[in-house]
């Protein structure tokens, strides 16, 4: 009986262990509303590496609206021409899931994403319309840069969300040997019942 609840317990003990990595992840939303006026989005704003891309105003204009607040970003037009099409970028600070963002316009954009400078997925053209839509990402990897492409002029960005702390589908080490423990101590306590049994 001892030695089924040491076994007991190391098989809880892996199984809290995997839900503690689970916990550990962190969704952020960068809604952007602590932004106020019209200028450049800082360099470096909620874990986001923006450079001098995007640029931000809180009185958006008709068919341009937030998914909430009032601030939502575009293009720098310092930097992007009106009425073209254009890349822009955003980086991470750490390796996240991208999960999407709020848009809303009179174009379509697309997302590319990018994990050490390697392009490993794409999402979109999404077409815009004149209310704030969400636009999954669509893609589960871990990735360090998104470049986002789009008619500069013809689109708003709002409610950018990430998630941090988003582990592999492979466990640790320590993980597996708790698990192979526990799994073998399920079966060495089904014997023994067996035999008692006989």
């Amino acid at each position: 009986m001892h030695r089924n609840s040491i076994l007991a317990a190391a098989a809880g003990l892996a199984l809290s262990l995997g839900a503690s990595a689970a916990a550990a992840a962190t969704t952020i939303v960068l809604n952007f509303d602590d932004l106020t006026g019209t200028g450049l989005v800082p360099t470096e704003y909620g874990g986001v590496i923006f450079g001098d891309d995007f640029s931000h105003y809180d009185t958006p204009a008709t068919g341009f609206p937030p998914a909430s607040g009032l601030t939502t970003v575009y293009a720098n037009y310092q930097k992007y021409r009106p009425g073209l099409e254009a890349t822009l970028s955003f980086r991470f600070n750490e390796l996240v899931r991208f999960d999407g963002a709020f848009f809303a316009g009179r174009t379509h954009v697309a997302y590319d994403f990018y994990r050490d400078g390697a392009k490993v997925g794409s999402a979109g053209h999404f077409n815009l319309g004149d209310h704030a839509a969400y636009y999954a990402s669509g893609y589960d990897g871990l990735i360090d840069e998104v470049r986002l492409s789009g008619n500069a002029g013809n689109w708003v960005m709002d409610d950018l969300t990430y998630t941090t702390g988003v582990t592999t589908a492979v466990p640790e080490p320590t993980t597996w040997a708790l698990m192979i423990l526990g799994f073998g101590g399920a079966g060495a306590a089904l014997r023994s019942r067996r035999r008692a049994f006989a």
